[in-house]
């Protein structure tokens, strides 16, 4: 593909994303050759400006209200999932409550096991240190 085809099918690309009719098209094409083929900088920056103040009229103002509307709605959306994935109902409730007491009853029968180990040590190891004359 030359550059010149190229052009072409980018341009009517361009024109097809902002949404143009074919009229639209053609008179927007009618501009861009204009600005080519007149003599001077400012012919060419003029016609620049009309088609920017185009394409921003009618591209610009839905594209500045869904970018206005998108990040509380997607906020929004975060938060619910977030509360949803964290919600507890009344039987998660419940099992967390029996699995933290089941590991408190282990961790004090542990205790209870390591503290009569201790004392029987104590106890054992103080009649056979002992030494009678």
């Amino acid at each position: 593909m030359r550059p010149n085809e190229a052009f072409k099918i980018g341009f009517l690309a361009r024109c097809v994303e902002a949404g143009l009719s074919t009229a639209e098209t053609r008179q927007l094409a009618k501009q861009a050759n204009a600005c080519f083929t007149k003599s001077g900088f400012a012919s060419t920056l003029g016609g620049l400006g009309k088609l920017t103040s185009d394409v921003v009229g009618s591209v610009g103002v839905p594209a500045l209200t869904a970018a206005a509307i998108a990040p509380p709605a997607l906020g929004g959306m975060a938060a619910y999932l977030y509360n949803k994935a964290t919600d507890a109902d009344a039987n998660d409730v419940k099992e967390i409550k029996k699995k933290e007491l089941i590991q408190t009853y282990r961790r004090m029968a542990d205790q209870l096991r390591r503290h009569r180990r201790i004392r029987d040590q104590r106890a054992s190891g103080n009649r056979s240190s002992q030494v009678f004359l």
